[in-house]
């Protein structure tokens, strides 16, 4: 597949309060931009697919795998697929892009631990 576009032509979903997320997906990967409001928080989740993430803007304080990160512009992180993880913006917001590998379908492949 082949294909050239700009982000409006996206969309936009927000999937926690204070979450703002677009997606782009491939036939083998998914970026994801998601925008914090201040304090905003994407729950402890897993999923099958492996992941990327890259802070982009603000701080954010990361769990992975039950280990706590506070991460600012430039940081990331990697999590297999199935390990739990999750996110809560700093008190000015935060941007981080987000890559999955495979593709993610649809948004029933979260799930939420409760963690």
């Amino acid at each position: 597949m082949t294909d050239v576009g700009t982000a409006r032509d996206l969309g936009q979903d927000q999937p926690h309060p204070g979450v703002h997320r677009t997606v782009l997906s491939g036939a083998q990967a998914s970026l994801t931009e998601y925008r914090f409001d201040p304090g905003a928080c994407f729950p402890i989740h897993s999923h099958p697919q492996e992941q990327l993430t890259m802070v982009i803007e603000g701080l954010v304080q990361a769990t992975v795998d039950g280990r706590l990160s506070t991460l600012a512009r430039g940081d990331w992180f990697i999590v297999d697929g199935e390990v739990a993880h999750g996110i809560v913006a700093g008190a000015a917001g935060a941007r981080i892009y987000a890559v999955v590998a495979p593709a993610r379908r649809d948004d029933g492949e979260i799930e939420l631990s409760g963690r």
